[in-house]
């Protein structure tokens, strides 16, 4: 081997080995300038050879770039947020980038002090899911001059280029479905108040209940936190003329209004039908199958990935914000609503 068993190639060695120069050895790793395939493939080759690792941190230091993303998330615990990193991930790899993941546990200052660490490890880009409906946008915040792209959350803030679920469709959607089966005492149990994506779903479900003449639209605020959830549902289904059914908002509020359903010993869908929002794995392992509304994470992850890269492309092209359409998953958990009294019919039986 060219060099030694113990030493590293060069892009030199590469080069004296394809038999071509330095320079296109490097626009092949770059991808910079076009090179013709048979000299392409002639310096692929000889790097596989002499198993050549580029240097990143001398490239950088040479073009101005990391070759690296930053991604920052308010909870990696939740699969919403951990499935949309692994999509961007993937896409990263394709690209030739890698990925510094932070996490701000949804608190705003913890968030700032993610985003100025990856400033300083000097980030290509940014991908931030903010904690907050708000983002430090100041000629003097950390965040200036980055191309940046936000999903999920702070879809109104100006300046950005903006990815998210179009949420008041999809509890639209998912609201109807629980009509269409009989339900009119209907509890949307959301997160936390003040959230753009939240009061969106929020909407989607008051609109469906107001077209359906239902008076009755039960909004219960249960916080970004699993048992904080199951507490807010639980003095709910405690109550005489208990909902019916429960329209989760989240991952969070999904797994604390289960809880919560189980801790009374009610059933569902016996006794009260649960629908959830954001799909996952453990969805479909326990018998009843939860119904759920699903975000198409690859499709997001597309968008937030193409977006920054057009950013980084050119800096003052116009913002663009993409609503991604969401997926009802009806399962189990979800049944028709039925009579107290009377005669049951067939279908009913």
């Amino acid at each position: 081997m060219v060099g030694g068993a113990n030493k590293a190639a060069t892009i030199r060695e590469v080069a004296a080995l394809a038999g071509v120069a330095p320079g296109t050895v490097s626009n092949v790793l770059t991808g910079k300038k076009l090179v013709a395939e048979p000299l392409r493939k002639a310096v692929l080759d000889a790097i596989a050879q002499l198993d050549y690792r580029p240097n990143h941190l001398a490239s950088s230091l040479r073009f101005g770039r990391t070759k690296s993303i930053g991604i920052v998330v308010p909870d990696m615990t939740n699969p919403f947020f951990s499935g949309l990193v692994r999509e961007l991930e993937l896409k990263a790899a394709k690209s030739g980038f890698q990925i510094l993941l932070m996490s701000s546990y949804e608190e705003a200052a913890e968030e700032r002090e993610r985003i100025r660490a990856l400033v300083s490890r000097q980030v290509d880009g940014l991908i931030i899911s903010p904690s907050r409906d708000s983002i430090e946008t100041s000629p003097h915040s950390a965040i200036s001059g980055i191309p940046t792209v936000l999903v999920d959350r702070a879809f109104a803030v100006e300046g950005f280029d903006t990815v998210s679920a179009d949420n008041e469709q999809a509890t639209l959607m998912g609201a109807r479905h629980l009509i269409e089966l009989g339900h009119k005492r209907i509890t949307f149990l959301a997160t936390a108040p003040g959230l753009a994506n939240m009061e969106e779903r929020v909407s989607g479900y008051r609109k469906a209940m107001q077209d359906a003449g239902v008076s009755d639209a039960n909004v219960v605020y249960g916080g970004l936190s699993i048992e904080s959830c199951r507490s807010a549902i639980e003095q709910e289904l405690r109550r005489a003329g208990r909902p019916t059914a429960v329209f989760a908002s989240a991952y969070v509020a999904t797994l604390g209004a289960a809880k919560a359903i189980r801790a009374l010993d009610l059933a569902f869908p016996q006794d009260v039908s649960l629908l959830g929002f954001d799909d996952s794995d453990w969805m479909t392992v326990l018998r009843p199958y939860v119904s759920t509304i699903e975000q198409p994470l690859d499709e997001l992850g597309h968008a937030c990935w193409e977006l920054l890269q057009r950013r980084m492309k050119k800096m003052d092209v116009p913002p663009v914000h993409r609503r991604i359409a969401c997926t009802l998953r009806a399962r189990e958990s979800t049944r028709r609503i039925r009579r107290k009294s009377g005669p049951r019919s067939r279908s009913e039986v």
